[in-house]
């Protein structure tokens, strides 16, 4: 009765997660009954963790029963973390226990798809600076001479390397698969049958049975497409899927001891960054319009509210996946568009001015031709308000130019063959008269480079009266969020 009763609860428990968190459900569907019996109940008293080296020996109980999970199944495993919990520290303390289980001389750790700020953190993980380090680090580049990744890969250190660069290795027999101890993937949701992750995984798995380690912190990205974490776990030839969701008992339990004090900080757009991003929303309001005309995507979900906050690109190109390769050139290109403004809404309030000038600038020189919405009159006043926030053109009196508009008298010439070297040599002397005929007519560039709304809004401790002695025992969350103003 009572064993009826208990099972009865978990599934109630079951179905109460499964309506705050859809995403974990999908995850969680192959696993089916033995991962929601470990996800509520706390793990036996007689199982034990790993032992965590004194390098890595501050980390909470659940990023230890991480680690031992994984080095329980020697084939590895593909571990699903919550955005925000801690990804380097877990990869960090596993590293360094499997450095202490080979102690055979030679051999390395491979370390694929790290970005950079996750590099930096395991390396201060790892890399004490007041004591010797455990495991030696390091990042080998692209470029790196031969004869020097050789020796790399028999120094049984940690390496950070490109898949590119490792598949030439391993192709060409200068990095044995038997020297390779373990295989750590820090970018699973990247990873497909065709990807470059897969293809050395394949590699190293044909002659050598060595523990292939996937991790990934960003659970949506698993989920977008059909059976993601499944194709992903047959390419890297994975059996077990690890699911630690915020709602997970150990997991909640260990953050739940000390919650941060969160600081709501809203910051305002100025006006250039309000009108490009209006811009924006019309080009995006313009691709949206002709892609309905196709009538092979679903029209509900095609609003411009829904492709700000959602993977709006991925939602239609999932819808297409079935007949993508039916499809025209312009309704492909309108679909990249939808990526590419996407973008530009992101990179508004993460980059400086002349970052995104830059960036803007690059677009139009890779997508000038393909592109669709970049000869919208809307793309006009995105690159006008671009070059606004960084340099005007203003005469000797103080009156504003266009800043399209260069003030040099210019002669159309029509260039034959043979003509094509006696403009070449005049580019030089035309470049160099500029400057002269703009001073002549009392033109001058003036620079603006406007300055970021976020860091006006950097010293919050004032505002919302923290003192510093708060934050030396208690953690804070600082969220901000931009506002625009309708």
């Amino acid at each position: 009765m009572w064993y009826g009763i208990y099972m009865q609860v978990i599934l109630l428990s079951v179905r109460q997660i499964c309506k705050e968190d859809k995403i974990w459900r999908k995850l969680a569907k192959p696993l089916q009954f033995n991962y929601w019996v470990n996800l509520l109940l706390p793990p036996p008293k007689g199982k034990k963790r790993a032992a965590v080296p004194a390098a890595a020996a501050v980390m909470l109980p659940f990023e230890e029963q991480v680690v031992a999970d994984l080095l329980e199944d020697p084939n590895g495993g593909l571990v699903v973390l919550s955005s925000g919990l801690p990804l380097a520290s877990i990869a960090s303390a596993l590293l360094l226990q499997l450095h202490h289980h080979h102690q055979s001389p030679g051999g390395c750790f491979l370390i694929l798809s790290a970005p950079d700020p996750l590099k930096a953190q395991i390396r201060c993980l790892l890399l004490q600076p007041n004591s010797q380090p455990l495991l030696q680090l390091h990042d080998v580049a692209p470029d790196l001479p031969a004869h020097h990744r050789a020796a790399l890969y028999s120094s049984r250190a940690a390496l950070f390397l490109s898949p590119r660069a490792l598949t030439a290795d391993l192709l060409t027999s200068r990095l044995l698969p038997s020297r390779v101890h373990a295989l750590l993937l820090m970018s699973a949701h990247r990873s497909s049958d065709t990807s470059s992750d897969a293809f050395v995984a394949r590699l190293l798995r044909q002659h050598h049975l060595l523990p292939v380690y996937a991790f990934s912190d960003r659970p949506h990205a698993m989920v977008s497409g059909f059976a993601k974490a499944e194709r992903a776990m047959k390419s890297l030839y994975i059996r077990r899927l690890h699911l630690w969701p915020r709602f997970h008992v150990l997991t909640a339990s260990d953050l739940e001891r000390a919650p941060p004090e969160v600081v709501d900080v809203r910051v305002p757009m100025t006006q250039p960054m309000r009108g490009i991003q209006v811009a924006v929303l019309d080009a995006m309001d313009a691709c949206l319009k002709e892609l309905r005309r196709t009538n092979k995507v679903d029209v509900e979900d095609l609003t411009v509210d829904k492709g700000i906050f959602k993977s709006f690109d991925e939602i239609v190109r999932r819808q297409l996946d079935p007949i993508w390769h039916t499809l025209g050139k312009k309704t492909k290109q309108l679909v990249a568009d939808l990526r590419t403004l996407r973008k530009l809404l992101d990179y508004l309030v993460r980059y400086d001015a002349v970052t995104y000038l830059k960036f803007l600038d690059t677009l139009r020189v890779s997508e000038g031709v393909r592109s669709v919405w970049i000869f919208a009159d809307s793309s006009h006043k995105i690159f006008q308000l671009a070059k606004r926030r960084v340099y005007q053109v203003v005469r000797a009196d103080g009156t504003n130019l266009l800043a399209d508009n260069k003030g040099t008298p210019t002669k159309k010439r029509k260039v034959t063959q043979k003509g094509k070297e006696t403009e070449n040599e005049d580019l030089s002397a035309i470049k160099g008269n500029a400057q002269k005929i703009n001073a002549e007519m009392g033109i001058l560039l003036e620079e603006i480079l406007e300055e970021a709304p976020k860091w006006k809004v950097l010293q919050v401790s004032d505002p919302v009266s923290i003192s510093q002695s708060s934050f030396r025992h208690h953690s804070a969350l600082i969220c901000a969020s931009y506002v625009t103003e309708e």
